[in-house]
């Protein structure tokens, strides 16, 4: 969902209490009515790719909690989207 020529950065950070890592890209970004969903099992959100099932997010939101973390998101249309994992020490 990243243009070409366009950027994809990843950082992290951390403290006593997380370790964090974002990844932010500047693409086409996650409709509102989208983003409460986007970690819904098979959702496909308007911006979809037409081979999606509608199950990445989904599991890595699964795998994430399961290794002690926490993952969230932020999305603003045309200029794109952050994820933030967050794993508790």
């Amino acid at each position: 969902h990243t243009p070409e020529f366009k950027v994809i950065s990843i950082s992290s950070h951390s403290n006593q209490i997380y370790t964090a890592l974002s990844i932010h890209d500047e693409g086409e970004g996650i409709s509102p009515k989208d983003l409460p969903h986007i970690f819904d099992r098979f959702y496909k959100g308007e911006n979809a790719s037409s081979d999606s099932i509608g199950i990445g997010l989904a599991l890595a939101k699964s795998i994430i909690t399961a290794q002690n973390g926490y993952i969230t998101v932020t999305s603003s249309i045309n200029h794109g989207t952050t994820f933030t994992i967050k794993y508790y020490n």
